[in-house]
């Protein structure tokens, strides 16, 4: 069962902050400081396939606004950073709403 750690994570400007993380599996996490980089090259691969799918989108249907919104958690397996999907509250985890002007 995944369990919750608080553990600092560095930032790119050096700064150290503290993040809460999710534990996966049965290695113990330790209290080490990590890069947080590690975790943003997945959110930025993440980021890059709904931009390239929303590119598609905006080709055909055209949309004037387009909005994303996805339920992310970072999560640490292994004594490395990952970023999970999580799951929504009451809707899904990713919701994509577009509008069109009149």
């Amino acid at each position: 069962m995944a369990s919750q750690k608080i553990i600092p994570l560095k930032l790119s400007d050096g700064e150290v902050i503290k993040v809460e993380v999710t534990q996966i599996g049965e290695q113990p996490v330790s209290a080490e400081t990590r890069i947080f980089k590690k975790a943003t090259s997945v959110i930025k691969s993440i980021a890059d396939d709904i931009a390239g799918t929303l590119k598609e989108v905006n080709d055909n249907v055209k949309p004037d606004k387009f909005s994303v919104k996805l339920g992310l958690e970072i999560g640490i397996e292994s004594g490395e950073l990952t970023a999970l999907i999580v799951k929504g509250t009451g809707k899904a985890n990713l919701e994509i709403t577009m509008e069109w002007g009149k």
